[in-house]
């Protein structure tokens, strides 16, 4: 085992700093050993944070947002205030880590950009996205903020859709961005399943991303709080036919432990349910859904031309003769409308189209009354 020795490399992280015009700056602890740092590191910016605060530094350097990459924990700088500051940080932060032992380097984190058309610099349209929600373990046993923060999903589920998000979404040639948290990385290796897995559970937000510049291709897979998650498709080469029965192919992967699952457009790259989709949820705010997670396997936000549904939603429908309805197993039915083209030949539904459907649907679609009769197990 080494001798604990830990290294703040200075040059590389003031040229980061520099370059991110000292206002913040993205360090890294790549450790010697033992790859098993992360709640080390964790410790020790909080740490340091502590030592800098009673130094006086606190109003102008604090560390925040630790997540993880594959050559150690990476945490971001968000306030790199006076160079003594910044030095007094990481002198501390070095000096706690040794002091549990760990030996390595400090240094600068390497930042992985998305190219011009995907950085937020041209304005993307809507893009075909299927949005499921997984069965999580039991959260009764939560009250109602610890149920909100984390994933949820039992590990070896998590272990199996991760795994199959990115055999879904990989292809010959694409470049690949893993984003854990809040920090993202490039990587050349395409099984990114593991690391995808290990940052949800860890963080509770990940995303893999394939994409290829010319001509554009973009898929991504992500997952979040409460067992959401999402799987997004852009492709300049192939037909809204084509990308929207390759987002359905991850929609219906895991029936039996899917609640509820639909597609819509979205913004490009979304982690979440709430993502500037449209057109708005008829009776209730995203919020209401998102806070009410276990009323998933009964009810739904809004129709949709595609969607997995259980035999409990089925169950509160008003008509659906003119739906098409495939039993999956478990009791999970994907329900598709017979022509697919007013729901998703443009990005916005056609809206005589829209309104036949939330009429079909009826009472299976969430309302703020259903919510007032159906309170969480954990309120």
């Amino acid at each position: 085992m080494p001798e604990p020795g830990v290294e703040v490399v200075w040059g590389a992280l003031e040229r980061a700093w520099r370059k991110a015009e000292y206002e913040e700056l993205w360090l890294q602890f790549r450790p010697r050993g033992s790859k098993d740092v992360f709640d080390a590191v964790e410790a020790s910016v909080q740490a340091a944070n502590q030592d800098v605060e009673d130094a006086g530094w606190g109003d102008d350097v604090f560390t925040e947002g630790v997540s993880d990459s594959d050559a150690g924990p990476v945490a971001l700088m968000s306030r790199a205030g006076p160079e003594e500051g910044v030095r007094t940080w990481l002198d501390a932060f070095a000096q706690h880590l040794q002091a549990l032992g760990k030996s390595g380097k400090v240094t600068a984190a390497p930042e992985a950009f998305f190219p011009d058309w995907l950085n937020g610099e041209v304005e993307l349209p809507g893009q075909l996205t299927a949005f499921v929600s997984y069965q999580t373990n039991d959260l009764a046993l939560l009250d109602a903020d610890e149920q909100r923060r984390a994933w949820h999903v039992p590990a070896e589920l998590t272990a199996k859709i991760a795994d199959a998000a990115t055999a879904w979404g990989r292809f010959d040639g694409a470049d690949v961005y893993l984003l854990r948290n809040i920090h993202q990385t490039r990587t050349k290796n395409p099984d990114v399943g593991p690391a995808l897995a290990d940052g949800v559970a860890k963080f509770s937000m990940a995303r893999v991303a394939f994409l290829r510049s010319q001509p554009r291709r973009l898929i991504w897979a992500s997952q979040g709080t409460l067992g959401r998650a999402c799987y997004g498709v852009m492709d300049d080469t192939t037909s809204w036919q084509g990308r929207l029965a390759q987002v359905v192919q991850a929609m219906v992967a895991f029936p039996g432990d899917t609640d509820l699952a639909f597609v819509r457009y979205s913004n490009a790259l979304t982690i979440d349910w709430d993502s500037g989709g449209t057109p708005p949820l008829p009776y209730v705010e995203e919020y209401q859904v998102r806070y009410n997670r276990h009323l998933n396997g009964q009810y739904i936000p809004d129709a949709h031309g595609l969607q997995l549904l259980t035999d409990a939603h089925l169950a509160h429908a008003n008509d659906l003769s003119d739906w098409i309805i495939e039993p999956l197993g478990a009791g999970k039915h994907l329900v598709q409308a017979k022509d697919l083209e007013p729901w998703y030949a443009t990005i916005d539904p056609d809206p005589a189209t829209l309104a036949k459907a939330r009429a079909d649907f009826g009472g299976m679609l969430l309302t703020p009354e259903i919510i007032a009769a159906n309170p969480p197990p954990w309120a």
